[in-house]
């Protein structure tokens, strides 16, 4: 025997049973949302207070720390200029073993030397190999003064020091130039084997 067909009022209190539900169901997912959000923002509040008051704390550290930053960067700039004053120069290893390189502490024969450079042509790709290694060398020498220049906080002879290397490097980049200009042009030259070699 099959099963008894539900009457009209038992389909609609069914009907309305399920409404119920869904919008009971829809009730507790909209609070559970609510709460899921007041949540997260009650932790974003926190987490915002938290770091505004560790930034507070490191500009109190910081402001704290300003006067002695000051004083050690005057002590390092006071001792470089007692270190200067009082450094002894006895006649220097480069004038006794006739070094041709200019002297990277004296700016007028450092910018004697670029200049002559700059202006010289090469006559042989060794000479131009040579010179290029020469100027090699001088900046070796000024990023010695660098250093020292960096460990003093002497930020005037930084920038000196980094402006001679770059207009010696920009000198040597259009020699390299040149030399490899000319080995193109003249391959022949370069590579013709002498009576030797044959």
């Amino acid at each position: 025997m099959g099963a008894k067909k539900k009457t009209k009022k038992q389909l609609e209190e069914e009907k309305a049973l399920a409404e119920a539900e869904k919008k009971l169901q829809e009730e507790l997912e909209r609070k559970r949302a609510e709460e899921e959000a007041e949540r997260q923002r009650i932790a974003e509040e926190k987490r915002r207070a938290e770091e505004e008051k560790r930034r507070q704390e490191e500009l109190v550290r910081l402001n704290e720390q300003a006067p002695f930053v000051l004083e050690r960067d005057a002590t390092m700039i006071e001792k470089r200029h007692q270190a200067v004053k009082s450094r002894v120069r006895d006649l220097d290893d480069k004038f006794l073993a006739c070094d041709p390189l200019p002297d990277p502490n004296d700016e007028r024969d450092l910018t004697t030397f670029i200049t002559l450079w700059s202006e010289q042509k090469d006559k042989t790709l060794q000479e131009a190999v040579n010179n290029c290694q020469e100027a090699e060398n001088v900046i070796k020498a000024i990023n010695l003064i660098l250093g020292e220049a960096l460990s003093q906080y002497d930020y005037a002879k930084i920038h000196w020091c980094q402006e001679y290397i770059q207009k010696i490097r920009t000198i040597q980049m259009d020699k390299w130039e040149k030399i490899s200009s000319d080995i193109f042009m003249y391959i022949e030259k370069y590579t013709e084997q002498t009576e030797e070699e044959r």
